[in-house]
């Protein structure tokens, strides 16, 4: 979960909890027709050697980058990704690299499910179809439209270039056209200084702080709390919704 970021975050923590749970509590993708680049430009491509499914369907094409299904052939990067302990440090928040298994697990009993059912989606690079990243929404709160943005930038040579920007407009129109959400929300740690930034860039705000204990490593880490709400709020509800955060170090 991470962009441009490089990282993850939880927005900013992969597409599963620090307890290495993926937390998705809608069961159902709802919403109007989507918009912008339309769905299913082109078809899932297949290897010329082997004949199997290479990349999955297209979802939505940004400037840098687009979202495809995930396909199974996808496991192998995704399983790298989450064993390196760089990538861990930004986005779990147990700061713990996955297992072999772990990760496994993850991406063939949650991965696939939720990008079947268009709420998770692998990053691909525009101008190469390589693939890069994840990015997925989970935990919605339906009686407020509300769901928890999660992203990693997995491939390290492509940090600091604006693809995670780019993956996160996508998913927020994404989220908006085919899913019916009226807000994404996320959670990033406070040293994840490249994913703070691109966040603002796409428009999240900060609304909250706190504090997290990782006893494994006897840390204590700041998880900033941000927002991006579909409609603009007034400055009275703005107060009334997010009331003002902790002033920080970190702001």
């Amino acid at each position: 979960m991470g962009h441009d970021t490089g990282d993850g975050s939880r927005g900013g923590d992969g597409p599963h909890g620090g307890d290495g749970t993926y937390r998705a509590t809608t069961d159902r993708t709802i919403g109007e027709a989507p918009g912008g680049e339309p769905t299913g430009q082109r078809p899932a491509e297949t290897s010329p050697a082997t004949g199997s499914v290479s990349s999955g369907d297209l979802v939505r094409a940004g400037e840098r980058v687009t979202l495809r299904r995930h396909v199974p052939a996808n496991r192998e990067d995704f399983q790298r990704w989450y064993a390196d302990p760089e990538i861990a440090g930004l986005l779990r928040h147990d700061l713990e690299p996955l297992t072999e298994r772990q990760s496994r697990g993850y991406f063939e009993t949650l991965i696939l499910p939720l990008s079947a059912r268009g709420m998770c989606w692998a990053i691909h690079e525009r101008d190469t179809d390589r693939l890069i990243g994840s990015a997925a929404i989970t935990d919605v709160i339906r009686t407020t439209g509300s769901g928890l943005y999660r992203i990693v930038i997995g491939e390290k040579d492509r940090w600091g270039l604006g693809y995670g920007t780019d993956a996160t407009r996508l998913v927020l129109e994404e989220s908006w056209a085919s899913l019916g959400l009226r807000q994404v929300r996320l959670e990033v740690f406070g040293h994840n200084g490249r994913a703070l930034g691109s966040y603002r860039r796409v428009g999240f705000r900060r609304v909250g702080q706190h504090q997290e204990w990782v006893p494994r490593r006897g840390v204590r880490l700041d998880v900033l709390e941000m927002v991006f709400d579909r409609d603009p709020v007034t400055p009275g509800e703005q107060v009334k919704r997010y009331p003002p955060a902790e002033t920080s170090d970190l702001a």
